[in-house]
């Protein structure tokens, strides 16, 4: 299998039978790109429709896979160390939702931290699972969520003897690791398995400078988000397990359930021509990437009233490792929020971040990013902080996460409950129906089944007043939310 780790076997299947010129009568409508208009042609192009194919003769099946996704997919469990690798073609959320479904039966209970993504609350209410939430340590100056500690597993572990798995988060969405391999002696002492939020850690595998992978750590499945930091298309991702722990023929028919029965190919190629990036020039791409994000917190380190931090972040609690690639860049100290300094950059300097939130903007530096994209940023953040010299700075912010609330349903009760939409302010004290999240970084502030506490309004209010957007309540607004019917 080794040696045939320079192929990239689904990718090569379908461009063959584009370069046959099949006459097409199958799905989709554009036949290979015959069919489209003249605005998609300029947009798109021709090749993209040519290479959009379905499950045709000799392409096999995603979700029975026995010929080139089956190869293609072994070739990448071989690639990461696991025993047992799929693609993901409705994004990383499947496959933590996959996890989930796959290890939790209604009213089990697992360990989840606070700051877990809404898809992993979505799998949460499908389940029917009962969330034990772990806090994880924070930084109260960034106002970030950073990891948890072997002893909040522990304890989490000791008043819920009957969990059925540890699901954890590593690394952060800003780039923070801590050693899971006590936390994976810790579960599979009592026979539970670790699961691995790690979509925004594929690169982990590939190079020495970054924190070790959660497979190489104990972990028994993880899910990966390829499109974050390699070079795959967005929506595709990876699920990789390893050892027994993990029933893969309920797994199998769990992501049979989860996944589109149209798997887009494109997806599934650009799945396939990733893990061949990496495993031919994934160590050169990332030393390259790794000193190009070094050379950005070289230069925001000389800007006054900017702050980032790298290497001495790690030791504190919740902090064993750093992801590099990821450049965290408080403003603060300039009096602005992040959002604001996210739309001075995207309108002012046509410079896109990838989220930002009361004190942060965060940068990802990746392997299309050239030195010019990277002083074309310091010249712009040079610019801004001339702009706020000598300005008074805005009060002090309020605390950027908010307070946890307490759960009085399951998720899945609540999200099945007879509702009642109520006022914002005059939903006190009644208990949610809706998964209520800032997004970006997509973490709930409520989830169904939780009390709705006047700080939970105030934080929420703060967020709408700063311009955030807030997903999942039917009014998106929220001015109004669904709460069980009294």
């Amino acid at each position: 299998m080794k040696d045939d780790l320079n192929r990239a076997p689904l990718a090569e299947a379908v461009a063959s039978y584009a370069a046959e010129k099949v006459t097409r009568f199958h799905m989709p409508g554009h036949k290979g790109g015959a069919g489209i208009s003249k605005k998609a042609l300029e947009i798109l192009g021709r090749r993209l429709f040519e290479l959009d194919i379905t499950g045709v003769e000799g392409m096999d099946d995603l979700l029975q896979p026995t010929g080139v996704i089956r190869e293609a997919q072994e070739l990448l469990a071989c690639a990461y160390g696991a025993d047992a690798s799929y693609f993901l073609i409705n994004g990383t959320s499947s496959g933590l939702q996959a996890l989930i479904l796959g290890t939790c039966n209604p009213g089990d209970e697992i360990i989840v931290p606070r700051n877990m993504h809404k898809s992993m609350v979505s799998g949460v209410i499908l389940s029917g699972a009962r969330p034990v939430f772990v806090s994880p340590e924070v930084d109260p100056e960034l106002g970030i969520a950073l990891g948890v500690t072997r002893e909040q597993v522990a304890a989490a572990l000791d008043a819920h003897p009957a969990a059925r798995a540890v699901f954890l988060i590593n690394p952060t969405y800003y780039g923070t690791a801590c050693n899971l391999g006590p936390i994976a002696d810790l579960a599979h002492a009592r026979g539970l398995p670790l699961l691995i939020d790690e979509a925004h850690g594929p690169h982990f595998y590939f190079h020495e400078a970054l924190p070790p992978g959660a497979l190489t750590q104990g972990a028994d499945a993880v899910a990966q988000g390829a499109h974050k930091i390699l070079c795959s298309l967005t929506q595709s991702s990876w699920l990789h397990v390893k050892g027994e722990r993990i029933d893969r023929g309920r797994l199998q028919a769990v992501l049979a359930v989860l996944l589109s029965t149209s798997a887009s190919y494109l997806l599934l190629m650009a799945l396939d021509l990733a893990r061949l990036q990496m495993v031919e020039e994934g160590h050169a791409l990332l030393t390259r990437t790794i000193e190009l994000a070094e050379r950005l917190r070289r230069g925001v380190r000389r800007l006054p009233g900017l702050r980032t931090f790298g290497e001495e972040y790690v030791g504190r609690p919740g902090v064993d490792g750093l992801d590099p690639t990821k450049v965290t860049v408080s403003v603060k100290g300039l009096g602005l929020t992040g959002q604001q300094v996210e739309l001075y950059l995207r309108y002012r300097h046509r410079i896109q971040v990838e989220l930002s939130d009361l004190y942060n903007v965060l940068f990802i530096v990746g392997p299309g990013n050239t030195e010019e994209d990277v002083d074309h940023l310091l010249r712009a953040l040079g610019e801004l902080v001339r702009e706020q010299a000598g300005k008074k700075p805005r009060a002090e912010l309020p605390p950027a996460l908010p307070p946890q609330p307490r759960q009085l349903l399951t998720p899945r009760e609540a999200f099945f409950a007879p509702a009642e939409s109520v006022p914002l302010a005059q939903a006190r004290g009644r208990i949610s129906t809706e998964t209520v999240t800032c997004y970006p970084p997509g973490i709930p502030i409520l989830c169904p089944g939780e009390e709705v506490t006047p700080e939970i309004i105030e934080h929420i209010e703060l967020m709408k007043r700063n311009g955030y957007r807030i997903q999942g309540p039917q009014d998106g607004g929220l001015t109004r939310l669904r709460v069980v019917k009294e």
